[in-house]
């Protein structure tokens, strides 16, 4: 079944272009906040260059959870960026591209950090519910 938001109207900069700023900007801030919340280390891989683009977060070696990030073109500058868990929560983001900026694109704190407290949310769900698999055992 096609992805609801596979499909880039783009004018500006290519989808795929956005896509990689949100991947890397994810795995900066998502990397940084599992080491100050948690002392664990994260690795974030992007696995389908898609569109829609797929990641692999695996947390420690414990576990690990899929990602997909689509983007739209609104218009101008600005872009929808929309992120899927697997089995899981979606969110919509929003991107404005920096004016002039060429490829590849700057990283952007501010998407990596709401994007990481997406994706924190549901892993630190996922992370207690494997302890409490492992306390029952």
């Amino acid at each position: 079944m096609p992805d609801a938001h596979s499909r880039s109207a783009d004018e500006g900069a290519p989808a795929t272009q956005i896509a990689d700023v949100t991947c890397r900007s994810l795995a900066s801030a998502l990397a940084q906040r599992c080491a100050d919340l948690h002392g664990m280390d994260v690795e974030v891989a992007r696995t389908d260059p898609g569109p829609p683009v797929k990641i692999q977060v695996r947390c420690g070696g414990r576990f690990e959870v899929g990602l997909r990030v689509a983007v739209e073109h609104v218009g101008g500058n600005v872009y929808d960026v929309f992120c899927t868990i697997e089995e899981g929560a979606s969110c919509r983001l929003t991107y404005s591209r920096p004016e002039g900026a060429g490829a590849p694109l700057p990283l952007c704190p501010r998407l990596g950090r709401r994007f990481s407290a997406f994706v924190l949310e549901d892993l630190e769900r996922r992370l207690g519910r494997w302890h409490l698999r492992g306390e029952e055992d």
